[in-house]
């Protein structure tokens, strides 16, 4: 399913899993086929630049890509009459979560660019929410014709006075 080679022997999983960790399931099981999906999932060594094991790793990987295709509304789904344009999608992709939180806090004023990371002065420095740095959606992408000149646009007189039949009492 993922490419990964059944473990068949012990032998084979020193080479997922640290020595001790396989050492104790070997007095536990008589065989690898035996350890459960989960105990197993957790003690394989983390792939590269990841905390995961590739077990677990590919299971994740597998269910996102069937929510995405599966779900007619995916916000990437292309040839859909909800489809976005690639445009609009390129501006929802630059979206980051550290303008989120400056556009909808009043007590930020800087935040590094990654929040979910500690501030570094060299890697995720703190940033100025308005100073432009950290990228904001351009939602000009949305509009899908010319937006009226509002000084030429005619003003409605009396709009209050229209409605006032519906709110009088007899």
């Amino acid at each position: 399913m993922c490419g990964l080679e059944p473990m068949n022997s012990w032998n084979d999983m020193f080479t997922a899993m640290p020595n001790t960790t396989v050492h104790r399931y070997s007095s536990i099981y008589e065989h690898p086929s035996e350890i459960d999906l989960w105990s197993g999932g957790v003690s394989e060594r983390p792939m590269a630049g990841s905390m995961l094991g590739p077990t677990f790793a590919c299971i994740i990987a597998m269910q996102l890509s069937k929510n995405r295709r599966g779900d007619r509304f995916w916000y990437e789904l292309p040839n859909q009459p909800s489809s976005f344009t690639p445009q609009q999608l390129a501006e929802i992709k630059k979206v980051k979560l550290s303008q989120i939180m400056c556009d909808n806090t009043d007590l930020i004023d800087s935040l590094q660019i990654y929040p979910m990371v500690l501030p570094d002065h060299i890697i995720n420095p703190r940033v100025p929410c308005k100073a432009g740095i950290i990228p904001r959606m351009d939602l000009n992408k949305w509009t899908d014709f010319p937006l009226p000149n509002v000084e030429s646009a005619p003003v409605v007189s009396n709009f209050a006075d229209d409605f006032d039949v519906f709110f009088k009492r007899k």
